[in-house]
């Protein structure tokens, strides 16, 4: 089987080709998704707030949609899709409980796609060990004397692994699941106008909110820890994170598209889609998330880009697991350098 086009490549080439200072990338169109209708408006407002502060990185949370349109008239017209692209009027009073209590948008994304994973171990029997979470210790990836496992005894760890990783203790929240407790939070915010303008449970101080993306950087920053947990949880991370990126970094002189680029090599579907975002938040750069903008699926745009085969490769297509193992360590510890190489350049500069 050829290796197939790596995804990676084709964002960065598309984001050096964007003209824009910001630019919005990892938007999976082959999943069916969708930005929100306002999303233009609320990027635009974040890029002009954000004009004299570098180094941002605003996440845009993505759902899938068990339903297609809320409107009356909808489905009279067949066409009624084709004409009206963003299906939902507006991120309102109908959507945000949606959102919220799952009732009708889910964050599971690879329940609804119509292409499975071949070999796919979702429903892999719980791990027994409860007291670990996704985001818990482990053996370093690093480490040469672990002992290797048989393959068929590999993809049952993976499996377990990946159904471990899922799950959340009562003491530790995930990325992900912080990311759109914050977006959501703030999403209500500027929908209403006010922190009570639903059920009156939005926690928007400014206290709160910075306590939230101090946890969600140093969520991200964990992850290159190089525990064996975080390392399977960067890996199986089955969605590509849409990004608004600011092409310029933190500190003079860090352009964003050369110091912290997508990881060409690691093609698949998952394979390692986090890494990048835990990259950026290493560099030091501010990540946070876009009020009132998501991303989202819906049956007929799953439809739409549904394909006859029924299963696909997602894991890495790399050939082989030493390969994966040292090109990952090279990520790991380039953030570093390119830290200690910026503080050179700048104490020389005030020398």
């Amino acid at each position: 089987e050829e290796p197939s086009v790596s995804r990676k490549a084709l964002m960065n080439m598309a984001a050096h080709a964007a003209p824009t200072r910001w630019i919005v990338t990892g938007l999976e169109l082959e999943r069916g998704l969708v930005l929100s209708k306002e999303a233009s408006l609320h990027a635009t407002r974040e890029a002009l707030v954000h004009t004299n502060m570098p180094g941002h990185v605003f996440v845009i949370p993505q759902f899938a949609s068990t339903r297609d349109d809320t409107r009356a008239n909808a489905g009279k017209e067949e066409d009624v899709f084709l004409t009206e692209r963003h299906l939902f009027s507006s991120v309102g009073a109908d959507l945000l409980p949606m959102i919220r209590e799952k009732q009708t948008m889910s964050s599971n994304l690879e329940e609804f796609d119509c292409m499975k994973c071949s070999g796919s171990k979702l429903d892999a029997v719980e791990d027994k060990d409860d007291d670990e979470s996704g985001l818990g210790g482990g053996e370093s990836f690093g480490d040469d004397e672990e002992e290797e496992a048989s393959p068929d005894e590999e993809e049952e760890d993976d499996g377990q692994q990946r159904r471990r990783l899922t799950e959340l203790s009562s003491f530790e929240k995930s990325a992900e699941v912080q990311l759109e407790d914050l977006w959501w939070n703030l999403s209500v915010v500027q929908v209403y106008g006010t922190a009570g303008g639903f059920n009156s449970k939005v926690k928007t101080s400014l206290s709160t909110v910075s306590k939230a993306e101090d946890h969600i950087e140093v969520a991200m920053i964990t992850l290159l820890d190089r525990s064996k947990d975080h390392e399977q949880y960067l890996r199986h991370f089955d969605k590509s994170p849409i990004l608004m990126i600011d092409r310029n970094g933190p500190r003079k002189g860090m352009m964003t598209l050369d110091l912290a680029a997508e990881v060409e090599e690691f093609r698949g579907r998952k394979c390692y889609n986090l890494l990048r975002l835990a990259q950026l938040a290493v560099l030091g750069y501010n990540i946070n998330v876009l009020p009132g903008v998501f991303a989202a699926s819906y049956p007929k745009t799953r439809s739409a880009v549904c394909k006859k085969e029924n299963t696909q490769r997602c894991d890495c297509e790399l050939e082989s697991e030493a390969t994966i193992k040292q090109l990952l360590i090279d990520e790991v510890k380039r953030p570093g350098k390119i830290a200690v190489l910026m503080n050179e350049l700048e104490s020389n500069v005030d020398q």
